[in-house]
């Protein structure tokens, strides 16, 4: 399920044998034989004396593939995890890896930590239930465009983006506070994409310099069509390629062109999507506050 959703799915089942375990307790595979215990001291729970270990343990690399153009890698990692030495119980774990997908690589940082326990108590039943009776089950959950955008981000701050570009710059949406940001969600073969571009362009090199920043995203194609597109249709402001980075899902978009409007506070204002005209774009441009001509 997604914060704010309405939708569940449920996980299916691997095999009868092998259930799904829940975070942090499913994360990647450790080797637990190369384990190194780093330090034992009191685990600092009320009304408990425990002794809780410390170890240090490599995860075994891994390699993923969801489609032939589609292979993620994890190079290295670690895990960090802290044991109650009498109860076997977990008060925290930090997972460390560093991820290849295609020729990118990112770093991706974990941590879970236990906040607070009671011992010979009941458990708290709302544990067990949906956040609400007004959540429905879904085979998928719905896709998120335009409106699901509206809907359920406008108002709120902008989901973290953290990727990098076609040229191997990183790209953070937490670097541009100040500035209202564009998210420009296309494909080379987007008639409408198109026509926009050289007006986006044209915005970009007029105000980027101070109050504007916009991103390209390039959706599901890959880097030589992407290339080959620039070379013919240049663009001064960054572009990201989703096949080598990994999408938040809510940045998962499948309607082209959409547009994601964040003001310069990084709350997102407006979003809009398919052939719209660049009118209705500089009206939404100018809702985040930004005096467009």
């Amino acid at each position: 399920m997604e914060e704010g959703g309405d939708e569940f799915v449920r996980a299916k089942r691997r095999s009868k044998e092998e259930d799904p375990l829940p975070s942090p307790y499913g994360t990647d595979d450790p080797d637990w034989s190369k384990a190194i215990e780093l330090e034992r001291r009191p685990c600092g729970i009320l009304a408990s004396d425990h002794l809780c270990v410390v170890l240090d343990v490599p995860l075994k690399k891994w390699t993923r593939t969801s489609s032939p153009n589609n292979i993620s890698r994890m190079l290295q990692g670690s895990a960090r995890v802290s044991f109650d030495t009498e109860t076997g119980l977990l008060l925290s774990l930090r997972t460390v890896q560093v991820i290849e997908i295609h020729r990118a690589a990112h770093q991706l940082d974990v941590t879970y930590a236990l906040q607070r326990m009671s011992y010979g108590k009941p458990p708290d039943a709302s544990l067990f239930k949906l956040p609400s009776d007004d959540m429905r089950e879904v085979k998928e959950l719905s896709s998120w465009n335009a409106a699901k955008i509206k809907k359920q981000l406008t108002g709120k701050p902008a989901p973290d983006l953290a990727v990098t570009d076609i040229l191997g710059k990183p790209v953070a949406l937490s670097a541009f506070k100040g500035k209202t940001v564009l998210l420009d969600f296309w494909t080379t073969w987007c008639p409408p994409c198109r026509a926009d571009a050289p007006a986006l362009d044209k915005l970009y090199r007029k105000y980027g310099e101070q109050d504007l920043m916009i991103v390209g995203i390039s959706v599901s194609e890959e880097r030589a069509i992407v290339e080959k597109f620039l070379k013919d249709h240049p663009h001064s402001f960054p572009i990201v390629l989703t096949t080598e980075n990994e999408m938040p899902r809510t940045y998962q978009i499948r309607v082209f062109p959409t547009y994601i409007v964040i003001d310069s506070d990084g709350t997102v204002t407006s979003a809009t999507e398919g052939n719209q005209g660049f009118g209705e774009l500089r009206k939404l441009l100018k809702k985040a506050g930004l005096d467009v001509e």
